[in-house]
């Protein structure tokens, strides 16, 4: 009997659990529904609701999903885009489902994916759908059989994601700290829960002992025939405590002869994988690759703040001085060139002159006037010459 009792108010007490949570969700999609304004440019919204169930088969507790809401917005020329947004308890869950819609639009028979940087904080768009997350917010719009342009369905993209709230311009710091990040971001998926991670990256047995309800976050890549997984942890201690499990369980496996990663190292507070590599030096070497930049935050007060704020100060003032200095080397040049220009053409226009001068008749007085008393210059107007005194007498 005892049993039975047990047994049912187990079953009552998980009956109410899965109510509770159905519950906050449902009042989390309505929350949602009000980042659908009624409203965008020309475009009129209809059929705004709020989301029960996650579309393409999205598990909430994979990507810290709290809500969900669709809607249709028409324009006046008979334009339609369905928007589907998803909020999520960080933006690295936002940034997890971006990548992965944008690894499924990647693998169509025909994909045509372009990456956005204009749109929201990230995103990528495909003949027929743009995808783009800006802070916890993922938003999916989907112009199929609109007749609609690529360019129009951007643009209406890009002033939807206007009307949503601020947020930080910035992708997740661990993408960045890939080998050759601006190239791998278009091919990464970023993960914040093991089963995204083994659909992205294969179901390793070594992943099973990484646990991610620690606040890990991970990052997988393809480089060329090898994939490089990067796992991150928030303190150094996590990282030392699930490099002993990985370190442990990669001789578990070892010793029965189950597969195991090309390499396998810890960077820092990193968890670095590397998979189907050819050799083990270029496994070194891409490991070699990931950037670990550490951290330091300070409890209470920075002590090296004033230094900071004095070192900064200080490069600040050096800074003007020089550019103080710049102005007035560039004036000084620039007066004097003008000098050398304008001299330069008062000289060459005189030298000019003397040589005219000089062409007419030989002078010994640098072009001035002279007296012709060794008759060396030509008489051009003898009319204008004293006479002899031999002349005649003018008549009174």
């Amino acid at each position: 009997m005892r049993l039975i009792s047990s047994r049912l108010g187990f079953v009552c007490s998980l009956l109410l659990f899965l109510f509770v949570v159905a519950t906050g969700q449902n009042s989390s999609s309505s929350e949602v529904v009000k980042l659908l304004p009624k409203t965008v440019n020309k475009f009129r919204a209809q059929a705004v609701r709020p989301l029960a169930s996650l579309p393409n088969e999205i598990a909430p507790e994979d990507f810290g999903v709290r809500g969900a809401a669709e809607g249709t917005y028409v324009s006046p020329k008979s334009e339609r885009y369905t928007v589907s947004i998803m909020t999520t308890q960080s933006q690295a869950g936002a940034y997890s489902l971006l990548t992965r819609a944008a690894a499924q639009m990647k693998n169509e028979p025909q994909p045509q994916v372009a990456k956005l940087s204009d749109v929201g904080i990230a995103g990528v768009v495909a003949p027929e759908r743009v995808v783009f997350y800006k802070g916890n917010v993922f938003v999916s719009i989907a112009g199929k059989g609109t007749g609609s342009s690529e360019n129009a369905l951007t643009a209406f993209a890009r002033e939807y994601a206007a009307t949503l709230p601020e947020a930080e311009n910035e992708i997740p710091v661990l993408i960045k700290h890939l080998p050759d990040w601006e190239k791998a971001q278009d091919r990464a998926v970023y993960a914040i829960s093991l089963p995204v991670l083994q659909g992205a990256a294969g179901n390793q047995e070594v992943f099973e002992v990484i646990n991610f309800n620690e606040g890990a976050e991970a990052v997988t890549a393809s480089y060329d025939a090898s994939r490089l997984v990067v796992v991150e942890y928030a303190t150094p201690q996590i990282a030392a405590d699930a490099d002993a499990r990985i370190t442990a369980r990669l001789q578990e496996l070892r010793a029965q002869g189950q597969p195991i990663p090309s390499a396998y190292r810890r960077v820092g507070n990193y968890s670095v994988f590397v998979f189907n590599a050819p050799d083990e030096t270029a496994a070194g070497q891409l490991i070699d690759g990931v950037k670990y930049e550490q951290s330091i935050q300070w409890l209470g007060e920075n002590p090296l703040l004033w230094a900071r704020a004095e070192k900064q100060h200080t490069q600040q003032a050096v800074s003007l001085i020089m550019g103080i200095a710049r102005t007035i080397g560039f004036f000084v040049v620039a007066v004097l060139g003008i000098g050398i220009v304008v001299g330069g053409i008062f000289f060459l226009r005189r030298r000019a002159q003397q040589r005219a001068v000089e062409q007419v008749a030989y002078s010994d007085a640098g072009g001035m006037l002279r007296l012709n008393i060794d008759e060396m210059t030509g008489q051009t107007d003898p009319a204008k010459l004293l006479g002899t005194g031999k002349e005649k007498p003018v008549a009174q």
